[in-house]
């Protein structure tokens, strides 16, 4: 299989998944390396295609708003809260797509979650302890927001009610 080839096949692959699939994955799929799709995604990237990276692989953009409402949440903590953060949302129907902070140099800086269950929770906690790196939110004493997806805005306000009531969500002093 050629390179143009093998690209066209790994946007196809994301275009008919609404799961993150691993790079990992898609080289046993694709009979290549690991560091082959790393570098294939790369390119469709350059190319302007909307590949989004999560910890747990890659996905379509659109995958991340497949829900009915989006809304985003503004939030304050350290690390040693994020699992009950996190867990707030997931266990009241939401989906944790993106986290962003402002920067005061490089304007806001947005990251990609796809957080949506338990075990996406503990992995995520899992790659941060492992790799040693610190939370985006270190950058700005903890404040933070999420772009959170689900079913209804009601939901969304379920949720930012429980962050509140567990002092979570920011509050401008």
């Amino acid at each position: 299989m050629k390179a143009q080839e093998r690209r066209e096949k790994i946007l196809t692959i994301l275009e008919k998944s609404n799961e993150t699939l691993s790079a990992s994955y898609l080289a046993a799929k694709l009979g290549v390396s690991r560091q082959v799709i790393v570098g294939d995604i790369a390119l469709l990237r350059a190319s302007q295609k909307d590949i989004i990276s999560t910890p747990r692989g890659y996905l379509m953009k659109e995958s991340l708003y497949s829900s009915n409402y989006t809304a985003r949440i503004v939030c304050q903590h350290g690390l040693l809260e994020t699992k009950e953060e996190l867990s707030i949302i997931i266990d009241r129907g939401g989906i944790v797509s993106t986290v962003e902070v402002e920067h005061p140099i490089y304007g806001m800086l947005t990251a990609s979650l796809n957080i949506k269950s338990s075990e996406d929770i503990h992995n995520f906690l899992e790659k941060v302890n492992d790799s040693k790196a610190e939370l985006l939110s270190s950058l700005t004493e903890g404040v933070h927001s999420h772009l959170i997806s689900c079913s209804t805005k009601e939901d969304f306000e379920a949720i930012k009610l429980a962050l509140e009531e567990a002092g979570l969500l920011y509050i401008q002093k």
